[in-house]
């Protein structure tokens, strides 16, 4: 009994001392994404990329906008009235589509590109980690952390970090 009592203390001694030497880090992804360079650089990509197929669903809607005026033409015979709404309609749908895939272009173009940054920006943050002694680090916005001290926040020597790799 003696033995296991001691076994016991032993290992909550060892887990107190293990526990007390853990140094940990966090980051904030979306800042880095927002005040880096390299993140810049991407937001302003997908927001040109956007801009475009904005346009392109402007001029869609402004065909379309025409075409309900001509169906609502008194002047139009019946088959010209058919003809035009039959267009109407395959404009609309168009528009739709065309709508949606510039959705799912939107949303796998962002995931491409910050995959790509996360892969380049992974070695950095570890590097930072490593250089201040960090055991863990954490990502603020995927850990659930409700609470932060500032003093384990390092987000803003990664900024550096991945500024001073990709100064454009």
């Amino acid at each position: 009994m003696k033995k296991t009592l001691m076994l016991v203390l032993t290992i909550l001694v060892l887990s107190v001392f293990v526990f007390s030497q853990v140094k940990i880090g966090v980051i904030d992804a979306q800042q880095i994404i927002e005040k880096t360079k390299k993140g810049t650089q991407i937001q302003k990509k997908l927001e040109n990329w956007q801009k475009k197929k904005q346009q392109e669903l402007l001029t869609m809607q402004e065909e379309i906008k025409k075409l309900e005026k001509d169906v609502m033409s008194p002047a139009l015979n019946n088959a010209t009235r058919e003809s035009k709404s039959l267009e109407l309609q395959t404009k609309k749908t168009q528009l739709k589509r065309t709508y949606e895939d510039a959705q799912r272009e939107f949303q796998l173009a962002s995931q491409k590109e910050l995959m790509a940054l996360e892969k380049e920006l992974i070695p950095l943050i570890q590097n930072v980690g490593k250089a201040k002694g960090l055991t863990v680090i954490f990502d603020r916005a995927r850990s659930g952390i409700v609470y932060l001290d500032k003093a384990v926040d390092i987000t803003g020597d990664v900024i550096k970090a991945v500024d001073a790799k990709f100064p454009k």
